[in-house]
């Protein structure tokens, strides 16, 4: 399969919903992993161990990137497997507010954004924007904090 089947696929799935949420949702919960498509006793194991460590439901992991739709809009190849990273989100609004609490705690409400190391004030407010704007906290542009370096511990696992 050639990257523009992949392309227009996308952009067939995606011209069939006006509304955002309802757009993602086909292509990132409904579709099937494209980096594992032939691999769902891969995919189970990954998704099983992410939600088991996490202390979240398996239906709340999905994969997101260019694992999920076969190719990275912004570099523009496909995803590569054990070279390209497989980028998972966690859907889970316990998950979401234990990372919130954590986040206001050890930054005391961004006040203190030391946790935050040498990025600078308009890496800060991107973070801040993504929480707001879209409900997402990616791990790894969290300040630092133990809960935070065990999730990038698994991560890197």
């Amino acid at each position: 399969m050639k990257i523009d089947d992949l392309k227009n696929h996308v952009r067939t799935i995606g011209k069939k919903y006006t509304d955002r949420e309802q757009r993602a949702r086909r292509l990132f919960i409904e579709e099937r992993a494209a980096a594992l498509h032939n691999e769902r006793d891969r995919e189970f194991a990954i998704k099983t161990e992410i939600s088991n460590y996490f202390c979240i439901a398996y239906s709340a992991v999905s994969f997101s990137g260019s694992g999920q739709i076969g190719f990275s809009i912004h570099k523009d190849k496909f995803f590569e497997p054990s070279v390209s990273d497989l980028d998972v989100a966690c859907i889970d609004v316990e998950l979401f507010q234990r990372a919130w609490i954590d986040v206001v705690s050890t930054t005391r409400a961004f006040t203190d954004l030391t946790p935050f190391g040498k990025r600078g004030v308009g890496y800060i407010d991107q973070f801040k924007e993504q929480i707001l704007r879209r409900g997402m906290i990616r791990i790894d542009v969290m300040p630092q904090s133990p809960s935070v370096r065990l999730g990038l511990d698994f991560k890197d696992s």
